[in-house]
């Protein structure tokens, strides 16, 4: 199993990946006593960029020439949204 890691500040991400795969059995015993499953899974851990990566799609979708695009996208959903309620 995988487990997604973002460290606190996001800093020593490096220490602190290694210092849980130091201790991957340790924790694999403790899931065993917790979690009732027949082979319990070997545990993994990995750098989560999820953060890092919505932030650089905030990013794009903030730009300028981008926003500019989006713009009339809204408006028209917002007049369809609004003449399907009014068929209603």
């Amino acid at each position: 199993a995988t487990a997604f890691v973002m460290p606190l500040a996001g800093t020593n991400a490096t220490e602190i990946i290694a210092g849980l795969e130091r201790s991957a059995n340790f924790l694999k015993g403790l899931v065993a006593r917790e979690v009732q499953l027949r082979n319990t899974p070997n545990l993994v851990f990995a750098l989560d960029d999820s953060f890092d990566r919505a932030d650089r799609i905030t990013a794009l979708l903030t730009r300028p020439e981008v926003a500019r695009d989006l713009r009339p996208q809204a408006a028209e959903a917002k007049t369809l949204t609004n003449n399907g309620a009014d068929d209603e």
